[in-house]
């Protein structure tokens, strides 16, 4: 069997939790016609959709950072780069866009997008970049 690709995962994960969302309905327009057993059954299966969909969602994320592991080692470089450079900041406004450039990596991370994670990465890059050639020029 092939392995899904991301946005293949994702779909799959979505459409297990539209499944579970479906069986809530159900029960809840039926609460009165199930008995005790018969609800917790179907409520216990509800719960194993939404535990595939979160694990297909997981399996989503480790294709995401399948899909970016080259880039992975590019944000460790980042770290690095602004732990040095955010000290040398000068101006209060750099070492905003900075950090609201690494608050952008982390949300395309999280929103799982490897496109937005691959911009956000050269944004971040081309901040330190700019605040090292400031610091440079302002020595000269």
């Amino acid at each position: 069997m092939m392995s899904p690709d991301t946005q293949q995962a994702f779909e799959i994960s979505d459409n297990f939790m539209e499944l579970a969302d479906v069986l809530k309905v159900y029960i809840d327009r039926n609460k009165l016609f199930l008995n005790d057993s018969d609800r917790n059954i179907l409520i216990d299966k509800q719960i194993e959709l939404l535990r595939v969909a979160g694990e297909i969602n997981v399996l989503g994320v480790l294709l995401v950072f399948e899909d970016v592991k080259a880039l992975i080692s590019q944000i460790e470089s980042i770290t690095i780069e602004v732990k040095k450079t955010v000290n040398k900041a000068l101006i209060v406004q750099d070492a905003i866009e900075l950090a609201g450039s690494l608050v952008e990596i982390g949300t395309a991370i999280l929103l799982k997008d490897p496109k937005l994670i691959v911009d956000n990465t050269a944004k971040a890059v081309s901040i330190v970049r700019a605040i090292e050639n400031k610091k440079n020029e302002f020595k000269k």
